[in-house]
């Protein structure tokens, strides 16, 4: 383009002494010369991926790492066998090409993702299947565990890396759902559980003789409304159970020591009862006379100070017998 803008320009400049040396002899006005627009000059690719091609394979190896973490071995050999034998193939190929493999690599890359997903998904169906909750969700659990039973077909290893990706993670979502439903229900349960434990532990007065582990409970019961409302149904029952648990540990043992003590006054008062019985057969027998004995009180006499429990009663802790739904929906 360089030397066609020169010629241009000499052109342009023997053209115009020519008209100068011919004085005042006319010539006919040269033709306009186009102007000569200069194209931007491409880079042609030098055709060496070698750095790409490592760093692809470095992705991809980290996919197989998370896939074998969660279980991939186990939930799906057969996947994870032809995934691997791609990998070795490419990995291969890349110490002899320096050629584009971001296509390959990225499709391995999303068959490791689908393994992943893939065993995950089967872990959650496991776990419904063990507590019986698919009754929570069956819609979502019917439509996970179909589309693991086709992931699950020695065929759909010919699906392209991305399609098996998109079905393992509806998969997965689908036995979120189921879960989600079956802990939300149940600590709705546990957290009214737990409120009518806390009121036993109230009636016995546990805030008073037994403080700390009172306040404790407590908190267990309001980390789980918190849990709740933030989206976090199975911490939420979690924490509603260790409150309701400790709520009626408190209760029985205050109750129980509390028998023990009404069953020891009680011995107490027979005994005493036996004494009066023993004194007045002792004083018609031998009289003492009307007046003050020195060391014995007067029966009327007030020998503690007077307490009307305001303390006790204002120690317990009011918690709301109702939970708010989380914000998402509430709306």
């Amino acid at each position: 383009m360089k030397k066609v803008r020169m010629l241009a320009l000499c052109a342009i400049t023997v053209s115009a002494m020519a008209f100068i040396s011919c004085g005042s002899t006319p010539e006919p006005e040269a033709a306009p010369v186009e102007p000569v627009v200069e194209e931007p000059a491409v880079e042609e690719p030098s055709g060496d991926y070698s750095d790409a091609n490592k760093e692809l394979l470095a992705k991809v190896e980290e996919s197989r790492k998370a896939a074998i973490a969660a279980g991939a071995e186990d939930a799906d050999a057969a996947g994870l066998a032809a995934a691997d034998a791609i990998l070795e193939a490419q990995k291969a190929l890349a110490e002899s090409d320096a050629g584009d493999m971001s296509d390959v690599l990225l499709d391995l890359n999303n068959r490791y993702l689908a393994l992943e997903a893939y065993a995950k998904a089967k872990a959650k169906k496991d776990r419904i299947d063990s507590l019986d909750y698919s009754k929570y969700n069956k819609a979502a659990y019917d439509g996970g565990a179909k589309t693991l039973a086709d992931l699950s077909k020695p065929e759909s290893n010919l699906l392209p890396g991305a399609n098996r990706l998109k079905q393992a993670q509806s998969a997965d979502e689908s036995f979120d759902a189921v879960l989600d439903s079956a802990f939300k229900a149940l600590a709705k349960e546990e957290r009214t559980a737990a409120y009518e434990a806390k009121k036993l532990a109230d009636s016995v007065k546990a805030s008073v003789s037994r403080k700390t582990d009172y306040d404790a409970a407590v908190k267990n019961f309001k980390d789980g409304d918190s849990n709740y409302v933030t989206g976090n149904p199975e911490g939420a029952l979690t924490n509603y159970t260790k409150a309701k648990d400790s709520f009626n540990g408190l209760y029985n043992d205050i109750a129980d020591k509390r028998a023990k003590a009404q069953a020891a006054i009680e011995a107490a008062k027979a005994r005493v009862q036996e004494s009066e019985n023993v004194a007045i057969e002792a004083d018609a027998q031998h009289p003492l006379g009307d007046g003050e004995v020195e060391g014995i009180e007067d029966e009327n006499a007030q020998l503690l100070e007077a307490d009307d429990f305001t303390a006790a009663e204002n120690s317990s802790v009011e918690v709301s017998s109702d939970i708010a739904e989380p914000a998402e929906e509430a709306e």
